[in-house]
Formats: C-alpha cells, structure tokens, sequence
C-alpha cells in the first residue's frame, strides 16, 4: 500500500507543471572597443518581475511561458554602467593634453504590462543619472572637470492579440533631460509572435521593435526552441541619428532552462565599432 501511494504521488508530481509569481533576471556585459582609448567597459542589468497571477508553463517553451499565458505583470529594472579610459591626447586648440575620462550611468525604470482579452497595455517610467570626470593633465598643469547629468524616460504602448501568441503595440518612447530642447517623444512600434513548428515541441518567436524620432532605431530578433528549455537566436539593430553615420549590431544569443525554476544564458554582440559578450541568469519562484 505505501509504495503504491509512493508511487502516485511521484506521478502527480511528474505530471503536474511548475507555476511561478515572481520571475528574477540578473546579466553582466563587457564590451571591447576597437579604439586604443577606451579601458573598461562594463554594464549590469537586474529585472524583477511580479505576476498577479500564477504563470503556468504546461505547454511552449518555458522562456515564452509568461506571453503564451497573456500573464499581467508589474516589473523594476536598474542598470549600471561603468567606462573608463586609458590616457589619450585631447587637442585644445593649439595646446595638447594627456586626458582620462570615467563615466557612471545609474538607471532605474518601473513599469505595468497588462492584458484584457485582446486588449494590451505597457506604461513605464525612469530615472537615470550620468556622472563623468575627465582629468587633463597639462606640461605644468592638471585639471578636472566633474558633470552630472539627470534624465528622465518614459514609454507608454497600447495594442491588441488579434491571435493569443501574437502582440502588436504602438506608441511612445522619450526622453527629457535637465537641459533647455533636451528631449524627445519617439513613436513606437512593438510586435511579438510565438508560433509552433514541426510536430516535435520546436518553436520560433519572432519580435521586432522600433523607435522613430530624432534618433531612429529598431530591431528585428527571432529564438529556434529545440524544445521547451533550450533556444539559440540572433538580433539585428541599427541605429540612425541625423548628420552622423548609421549604427549596425548584430546579435547571438543562446537561452537554457536547467528545469522550470532556473535557467542561464549568454550572448555575443558585433558593432561597426564594439564587441560585446553577455552572461545572465533567471530565477523564478
């Protein structure tokens, strides 16, 4: 009899499927410039992510789990950004200087993700704070010069799920800074579509977001999940300012779910200029 219900018990549990509230992203970021000047350039990222319902991750891949099940959500990110140069000559007119430069970025956003039936929204606001001091040292002279800088952003988005896994959002996307015309409200787009292939627990997401004002960019990015817990894609962005030279990025990013609790990933970024290598975790409960 008790291995009996032993052994009903361990069925249920292996038929059952894990359901999470909170949902815990963390990933560090170094990237290497092609210039001779810049030493160190570092950024961590940390998310988290509270559901107001339980996400169920009984079918799709369990990346996409949260989306299939149209799970509303509040969520708060901060970011961090460390650079620092090597010394470097820095022309003042007709003078020279050995210059060194540090950079922080502080930048700390919260927001709402909402679903009704087919109707969708996504609100979010932050705070972000750049601290810069470059130090320039002269034949018979040193000085320093300090600047901070507060900015603010924000992005609202309205949409609708024509389809339960596909999303299309538009809105706005900006930005206003402490300075007088240091602003900008870019139209936004966002699309999203997680679809099956093949009849052996394959999948594909499909995602494209845009930005469209003083500065322009977008992305497109599409993930393969061989099954449920393992995903290998790329992203495409390009980035388009007035007067300057567009910027190209191109992305690979792999994802893997030890079992449905926790799951790391890494990624590999190309610029025109920069290379980037990630590494990131979740942690759901």
């Amino acid at each position: 009899m008790k291995r009996s219900l032993l052994a009903i018990a361990i069925a249920t549990l292996a038929s059952s499927s894990f359901a999470y509230n909170v949902q815990l992203d963390g990933g560090f970021s170094y990237f290497d410039h092609d210039n001779d000047f810049i030493d160190t350039d570092n950024q961590f990222d940390i998310k988290g992510t509270y559901y107001f319902n339980p996400v169920q991750s009984k079918t799709g891949p369990l990346n996409e789990a949260a989306f299939l099940g149209h799970n509303s959500n509040v969520y708060a990110k901060y970011t961090y950004n460390y650079m620092e140069s090597k010394d470097y000559i820095d022309d003042f007119g007709n003078s020279y200087a050995l210059a060194k430069d540090e950079r922080e970025i502080h930048h700390v956003v919260g927001g709402l993700e909402y679903f009704y039936e087919q109707f969708y929204a996504n609100a979010e606001v932050g705070f972000g704070r750049l601290k810069d001091e470059s130090e320039y040292r002269f034949a018979n002279a040193k000085t320093t010069v300090k600047d901070d800088y507060d900015v603010t952003t924000y992005r609202a988005l309205v949409g609708f799920t024509p389809i339960s896994n596909l999303l299309l959002a538009a809105g706005v996307d900006g930005y206003y800074g402490e300075n007088d015309g240091d602003d900008d409200a870019a139209f936004a787009v966002t699309a999203k579509y997680v679809a099956p292939v093949g009849p052996s627990g394959q999948y594909v997401n499909l995602e494209a977001n845009g930005t469209f004002g003083d500065t322009d960019h977008y992305e497109i990015g599409a993930d393969y999940y061989l099954n449920k817990a393992f995903s290998i894609g790329t992203v495409y962005e390009r980035q388009d300012e007035k007067d300057t030279d567009a910027v190209d990025y191109f992305t690979l990013r792999t994802k893997y779910f030890i079992n449905d609790v926790a799951a790391v990933g890494a990624a590999i970024g190309f610029g025109d200029d920069v290379q980037a290598y990630n590494i990131n975790a979740t942690f759901r409960f």
